[in-house]
């Protein structure tokens, strides 16, 4: 019932993805820095989780303040829920950036996309409406403030709903190997020839049944999980530079080393495997945990 009630916001949702996407790439080297910041790569997983959970409890705080000066006449409230208010508030800002910093990265044209938009354009609207309470309670209008609260909260309710279904039925912004890490071997088991393998270059090769992307310099071997823990990206065809390789599809960056995201929008480091050179084979042993 979602994605049909959704769907018509297709076409928007695809012009807003690549706006933000190319505000980011105009932005350069501090963009990929605020892009960071905002995806929670820093945190280990998504900001926007952490700054909506300020938001809903703010604003439920607020309500149950308003509710007790109104109905039940306690006195000496108005300022607390006031700037109660003005914390979620902010968080509700916070939570517009970090949403639209993880939105751009949704596959174009699909479900997921479409319930996106519409869970991102209740909370903005909701938002505005926190924003005129908070206003209206400065002013002293606070019935005025309550009214508006409660238009506000029930749309931020309602967009709150909405992203649980995204995140449960799509995985949106979840590790993407949680549930599939893959075979697990205790000794080392041979994967490629050395020889076949060429000198720094990204090369795809089967652990079992486990894609795994194999660096080999000289005898030095790193190994990462094939699958990008972001979206399922494939590593083995990104762009290595230096120690680190980049996904292709939404450009994370991991240190081949031990897989640590240096970049997002991943926020889960990559799956990584111990790997040494034997009798001429590529041997690998692992996950590491």
């Amino acid at each position: 019932m979602l994605e049909r009630t959704a769907r018509p916001l297709r076409g928007l949702g695809n012009g807003l993805a690549s706006a933000v996407d190319g505000f980011y790439r105009l932005a350069g080297g501090p963009g990929r820095l605020l892009q960071d910041l905002l995806n929670g790569s820093w945190l280990g997983h998504s900001l926007h989780a952490l700054v909506v959970d300020v938001v809903v409890g703010g604003t439920t705080v607020v309500l149950f303040l308003d509710i007790l000066r109104v109905a039940f006449g306690v006195d000496d409230l108005a300022i607390a829920s006031t700037w109660a208010l003005g914390l979620a508030t902010l968080a509700a800002l916070a939570g517009i950036a970090s949403g639209l910093t993880d939105f751009k990265d949704t596959p174009p044209d699909s479900d997921e996309r479409d319930v996106a938009v519409l869970h991102g354009a209740l909370n903005i609207v909701s938002s505005a409406f926190f924003v005129a309470s908070f206003v209206a309670r400065m002013g002293d209008a606070h019935t005025t403030g309550f009214w508006l609260l409660l238009i506000g909260y029930a749309m931020v309710t309602m967009g709150s709903y909405i992203g649980g279904h995204i995140v449960f039925k799509y995985g949106y912004m979840v590790n993407y190997n949680a549930f599939s890490k893959g075979r697990r071997a205790k000794s080392f088991t041979a994967v490629a020839v050395a020889a076949d393998v060429p000198e720094a270059t990204p090369t795809k090769v089967m652990f079992g049944s486990t894609a795994v992307m194999i660096v080999r310099r000289g005898d030095v071997v790193h190994a990462l999980k094939d699958t990008c823990s972001h979206a399922g990206g494939p590593l083995s065809e990104g762009e290595l530079v230096g120690d680190t390789i980049t996904c292709p599809w939404h450009r994370s960056v991991f240190r081949t080393a031990d897989g640590a995201v240096l970049h997002g929008p991943a926020g889960t480091r990559q799956v990584s495997y111990a790997a040494r050179i034997l009798d001429g084979q590529i041997e690998l042993q692992g996950p590491r945990d």
